[in-house]
């Protein structure tokens, strides 16, 4: 994924419209972290990626977490 793919998922996630694909159900992601094999993702997973580790229940928004998923994305190849 291109640092501006990354944005528009970005963009996507932090837009008030978006409802974002329940986090349990993203098995896309799985081990993500730990390895570092290419996955096909789509917008709204990573989108909905962005939004579980980022939004906080006190409505606030950790950018360090931001970060963090723009690295893992470098390893995401965007579908659909």
């Amino acid at each position: 994924m291109t640092r501006i793919q990354y944005l528009k998922c970005l963009a996507l996630a932090r837009s008030s419209a978006f409802v974002p694909i329940p986090y349990l159900t993203l098995d896309c992601f799985s081990g993500c972290a730990l390895d570092s094999k290419r996955r096909a993702v789509t917008m709204a997973e990573t989108a909905s990626l962005i939004v579980g580790h980022c939004a906080t229940f006190g409505g606030t928004w950790l950018h360090s977490e931001e970060n963090e998923i723009e690295l893992l994305s470098k390893r995401f190849d965007l579908v659909g």
